[in-house]
């Protein structure tokens, strides 16, 4: 018995389209709700459906039962058709196989990986990788460059979307040699091609039944979760199912399939600056945002610009996204910028067709691959033995309504930020340090400003002074450099505070390096002691003898505290304010 058939429905009402698009998965579209508006719907019942379906819509009349595709293309080849759907079409080992064949041809320049394998990442429910091909000039490094990655085949049946990532890694390796966009783009980049996220259902796809979408999760009674339904971001929000016999069922929590754990932990370990996810069919590029997320102006100009500089090379249209919980939403709100391209008119076509349709669809890949670049670029890193941070960076308050930050990455502490136009606060967070804000302007895309940001550990010191200044008196310093007991401590003195003392990263001591802070270096008879060791919760106190000399009166010097510790960046862990002391008669 079929596992599933497919039947049509000629003229439906608006209400028999209502109940196919909540209760049936469509033929011909990717995400399931978005059912023609007119003319027949033609869509895939499962056999425990039938008494639903006759129920629901009982004009509804058989098409066909659901074969494997493979016995489907042995029948072609046997009666030796002109234009066979599948001479090249890809099962779960040929994809294997064509990434191995990329890094056996180009071994300097490209690697097989095995996603699941990696720390953090898991077979799926029949014990399958997911694999990769990583490209790049040094490809058996970790580089500090850049990330990128191009996937494919969250849902099973649409067997044309693996050869648009073949066909781009293929390009870009053959082409590194003579095309000099290519070869910056590999030298300057890691780019991970993921040609198939869903094996288990591809498999089931060529063994079982051809119209399969979904992984092969068992549910008790039926199988499978729909992948880019159960991304963790705004799931089950909108256009996504409760009931596991859907063809989008959601699955039964967020992020819970071991695709997405796997693809999530990729995502989290590169921070790529940029992910295009090919599924089909529509010839469409997808908004990030699906229609039931809350969005600003702004933020929307930015995707709007980006997807229309994809879409428009391949002359494709574009659209809102069917629902929530899909990858592109999902790894957008982690700051790597993202989109779904809706491949070709149908799953299956002709192999011929889908040649061609790589064809139109590789000036848009190159073109976003090779040109696209944030607004920032740089690293975050600590100021304790200047190590890379994983940090939060937002910019804009009320920008994002649902969370949304980008994240640098663990290995080296790299970032990427895409801000709109204008005018932002940027402000980098992570626990333990202090977080910090700077001020961005962006004029146009696609020029980036390169800034490593220092942040603090700990709290910055405080300054404290008593006495007034008058000539014949003391001033009584007390800086405190919390929970740095048994630390070494300077209390400086110099003639101004800018353009102050530039430790690197944006950390500028507010004094300045002159001949006071020689003297305060050195040691000074009239600010003592210059040199100490914080006491307590990390206090110190240091006290200024003012000569009583006529002629000081009216001179401002300025005061302040550091801690001193090799461990950290310039050997400074932290400082104080400095504060002015004006002599008096």
């Amino acid at each position: 018995m079929a596992q599933s058939s497919v039947y049509v429905v000629q003229q439906p009402t608006p209400g028999q389209r209502l109940l196919i698009q909540q209760h049936f998965d469509v033929i011909g579209s990717c995400c399931a709700a978005a059912v023609p508006a007119d003319g027949e719907i033609e869509f895939r019942v499962e056999h425990s459906q039938k008494v639903l379906l006759r129920s629901l819509l009982p004009s509804a009349v058989w098409r066909a039962d659901s074969r494997p595709f493979g016995a489907v293309y042995a029948e072609m080849l046997a009666a030796s058709e002109t234009d066979l759907p599948d001479p090249l079409y890809y099962t779960v080992a040929e994809i294997e196989a064509a990434i191995d064949a990329e890094a056996a041809a180009y071994p300097a320049l490209a690697m097989k990986v095995d996603l699941s394998a990696l720390p953090g990442g898991l077979p799926t429910h029949e014990g399958r990788s997911i694999f990769a091909l990583k490209v790049s000039d040094n490809v058996a490094s970790d580089e500090d460059e850049p990330a990128i990655v191009v996937a494919a085949q969250h849902h099973a049946r649409e067997l044309n979307t693996p050869h648009m990532v073949i066909g781009a890694m293929q390009r870009v390796l053959a082409g590194y040699a003579s095309d000099p966009q290519l070869q910056a783009l590999v030298d300057g980049h890691e780019i991970y091609f993921v040609p198939m996220a869903n094996p288990d259902g591809v498999n089931h796809v060529w063994t079982v039944d051809q119209w399969w979408r979904k992984n092969r999760r068992n549910n008790g009674g039926s199988y499978g979760v729909d992948l880019n339904r159960n991304f963790p971001f705004l799931w089950g929000l909108c256009g996504a199912s409760s009931n596991p016999s859907s063809s989008i069922y959601k699955g039964p929590s967020p992020g819970s399939e071991p695709e997405v754990v796997t693809m999530r932990n990729l995502i989290a370990r590169l921070r790529p600056e940029i992910y295009i996810d090919f599924h089909s069919s529509g010839r469409e590029v997808l908004r990030t945002y699906s229609p039931c997320a809350t969005t600003y102006p702004a933020v929307d100009a930015l995707i709007e610009h980006y997807l229309d500089d994809l879409r428009a090379p391949m002359g494709y249209q574009k659209r809102d996204p069917s629902a929530s919980g899909e990858a592109p939403e999902e790894h957008w709100s982690h700051g790597t910028l993202s989109y779904l391209v809706e491949v070709g008119t149908s799953f299956q076509p002709p192999f011929s067709a889908t040649v061609a349709e790589e064809a139109i669809v590789w000036p848009g890949v190159k073109n976003a691959l090779t040109t696209w670049r944030p607004a920032m670029r740089g690293h975050v890193l600590s100021t304790l033995g200047s190590a890379p941070v994983e940090a939060t960076i937002t910019f804009g308050a009320g920008t994002f309504a649902h969370g949304e930050v980008s994240e640098s990455r663990a290995r080296d502490g790299r970032y990427a930020l895409w801000l709109p136009l204008g005018t932002w606060n940027v402000t980098f967070a992570a626990p333990g340090h202090v977080s910090k804000t700077v001020p961005v302007t962006v004029t146009s895309y696609d020029q980036p400003v390169t800034l490593d940001v220092m942040l603090e550990v700990g709290v910055a010191g405080t300054f404290v002074k008593s006495g007034t200044g008058q000539l014949g008196t003391t001033v009584t310093f007390t800086y405190t450099s919390f929970g740095d007991a048994g630390k070494q401590a300077l209390i400086g003195w110099s003639m101004d505070t800018t353009p102050g003392i530039d430790l690197g990263y944006g950390r500028v001591i507010p004094l300045n390096n002159d001949a006071l802070m020689a003297a305060a270096l050195t040691g000074n008879p009239f600010l003592s002691p210059t040199w100490t060791t914080l006491q307590g919760f990390g206090t110190a106190q240091s006290v200024l003898i003012i000569p009583n000399v006529p002629w000081l009166v009216g001179i401002t010097t300025y005061f302040g505290g550091i801690t001193v510790d090799g461990n950290y960046q310039g050997s400074v862990k932290t400082w104080s304010n400095s504060l002015p002391v004006t002599i008096v008669p």
